[in-house]
C-alpha cells in the first residue's frame, strides 16, 4: 500500500469517527457540566415528587429549567435557538412571528386554564381596591391596555388568535365600570391610530409595548379621563417638547427569543425610535421621555416637599417604556410620579406602593392604574390570592377568597 493511499485510508477512518468523536465529546461535555451544577447548588431535586406533578408537567418543567442553568446546555440553547430561527423561523415557546418582522408574545395569543375565573376574581379586586381607595378619598382610574396582537391584527398574517379571546378586553372593563370603576377605554384611540395612513403604529413591530406615538396618544386619553374628574391637580408645570435624534431600538421579543446575539443581518428588520426630551418651562432641567429608574426610586421623597404632586402612577413596563409617563406630564401640565414596575402583572406595583411610606405618609389624590389586557386571565400565585383577599375584608366579604391556585 502506498503512503498516499494510507493516508487516503487513515483519512476516511478518522472522517467516519468524526460524529461519534462529536458525540462523546458533547455527552462528556455535558456530564461536567451536569456535575458541577449539582455540586454548586444550581440543581434541586423536589423533596416529594408527585403524580400530579409529573403528569402536568410540573416536575419536568422544573427539572428542566435547573438543567438549564448549567453552563453547557445554556451555551448549546442559544444555539438551538439561533439555528430554529435560521432553518425553521421559530422564536421559541414564548414569541411567535406573523408579518415579516413582526413578532408578538404567545401570552397574547393563549387562552389559560380558568381564564374566566381568574378575569372575574382580577374585576373583583379592583372593584374592592376602588372602595377601599375612596374611603381614603383617594380616586381610581384603570387603564387598560389592549392587546397588540388586538390592535394589529392586520400584521398577524395568519397567526391565530382564539376567538375566545375577542371579547375579553369589553367583558372585563364593562364588569369593571359597572361596579363604579372609573375606566380609560384605549382601544377605539390606538385601533384608529392603527388605520391610519402614513403614521406610525401604535406598537413596535418587534417589542410587546406601545411606539412613542401611541403612547403619546394614550397618554393625551388618560389625560382626557383626568380632567373629567375635577380634581385639583398640583403641581401645576408646563413643559417644552424636543425632538432627539431616532437611535437604533432592540426590541424585548427578539431577547425574549434568545436570538439576540445574531448578526443584526440576521435578526428581524431594526426599529429606529426617537424619543422625546421633555423640559420644564420654568426650570431648566430636563426629564427624559421616561422618567429614569432612580428618578423613580425616589419617588417618596417628591410627595414630601412642597410641591405636593397629587397624581401617582402604579402598573407595568408600559407606564415605563416610549415615553408614557413624559407624555402624561406634558398633558396634564403637572409632575405624575411614577411607581410602575417592569414586570409588574396586575398587582405588582399596587402591591408595593399601597405598603410604601409614600402612600402610607403622602396618599395621593388620584391613583392611576395601568393595567395590560394580557395578564388579565392569567394563573393567579398564591402571593396574588393573599394579597387580593386583604381587600375582600372591608369592601366585598367572601369573593375574593374563593382565589384558588390555578
Amino acid at each position: 500500500m502506498t503512503d498516499a493511499v494510507s493516508e487516503n485510508v487513515t483519512k476516511g477512518r478518522l472522517a467516519r469517527s468524526m460524529p461519534g468523536i462529536l458525540l462523546l465529546l458533547v455527552m462528556l461535555s455535558g456530564a461536567v457540566s451536569l456535575i458541577y451544577a449539582m455540586a454548586a447548588g444550581r440543581i434541586v431535586f423536589p423533596p416529594e415528587p408527585s403524580a400530579r406533578a409529573f403528569l402536568t408537567g410540573e416536575l419536568t418543567t422544573e427539572l428542566s429549567s435547573d438543567l438549564a442553568k448549567t453552563p453547557f446546555p445554556a451555551f448549546m440553547a442559544r444555539l438551538e435557538r439561533g439555528a430554529s430561527w435560521m432553518v425553521m423561523g421559530s422564536l421559541g415557546p414564548r414569541v411567535r412571528q406573523g408579518c415579516p418582522d413582526w413578532l408578538f408574545l404567545t401570552d397574547e395569543l393563549t387562552v389559560h386554564p380558568h381564564a374566566a375565573k381568574n378575569g372575574r376574581l382580577r374585576s373583583r379586586t379592583v372593584v374592592a381596591v376602588n372602595q377601599w381607595l375612596a374611603g381614603k378619598g383617594i380616586e381610581l382610574l384603570v387603564v387598560v391596555v389592549p392587546d397588540k396582537s388586538r390592535i394589529q391584527h392586520e400584521q398577524l398574517c395568519g397567526l391565530p388568535r382564539p376567538p375566545a379571546l375577542d371579547e375579553r378586553l369589553r367583558s372585563w372593563t364593562d364588569t369593571v365600570s359597572s361596579a363604579g370603576v372609573r375606566i380609560v377605554d384605549l382601544e377605539p384611540v390606538l385601533s384608529r391610530q392603527a388605520s391610519e395612513v402614513d403614521v406610525a403604529e401604535p406598537f413596535l413591530r418587534t417589542d410587546t409595548h406601545w411606539s412613542e406615538l401611541g403612547a403619546e396618544r394614550a397618554a393625551r386619553q388618560v389625560a382626557v379621563a383626568v380632567e373629567r374628574l375635577r380634581i385639583d391637580i398640583q403641581p401645576p408645570k408646563q413643559y417644552r417638547l424636543e425632538e432627539s435624534a431616532p437611535q437604533r431600538r432592540e426590541g424585548d421579543l427578539v431577547r425574549l427569543a434568545g436570538i439576540e446575539w445574531l448578526p443584526s443581518r440576521l435578526l428581524p428588520a431594526a426599529e429606529w425610535v426617537g424619543s422625546p426630551v421633555f423640559h420644564a418651562v420654568d426650570a431648566p432641567a430636563a426629564s427624559g421621555g421616561g422618567k429614569s429608574q432612580s428618578a423613580e426610586d425616589d419617588a417618596g421623597d417628591l410627595f414630601g416637599d412642597e410641591n405636593l404632586p397629587n397624581i401617582a402612577l402604579i402598573g407595568t413596563s408600559f407606564s415605563r417604556t416610549s415615553s408614557f409617563l413624559g407624555y402624561l406630564d406634558y398633558h396634564l401640565s403637572t409632575s405624575v410620579t411614577s411607581f410602575a414596575r417592569d414586570g409588574g402583572d396586575f398587582w405588582g406595583a399596587a402591591k408595593y406602593y399601597f405598603a410604601s411610606p409614600s402612600f402610607l405618609e403622602t396618599p395621593p389624590r388620584l391613583l392611576i392604574w395601568e393595567i395590560p389586557e394580557r395578564v388579565l386571565n392569567m394563573p393567579m400565585q398564591p402571593e396574588e390570592c393573599s394579597w387580593a383577599s386583604e381587600f375582600s375584608l372591608d369592601a366585598i366579604p367572601g369573593e375574593i377568597s374563593q382565589c384558588i391556585v390555578n
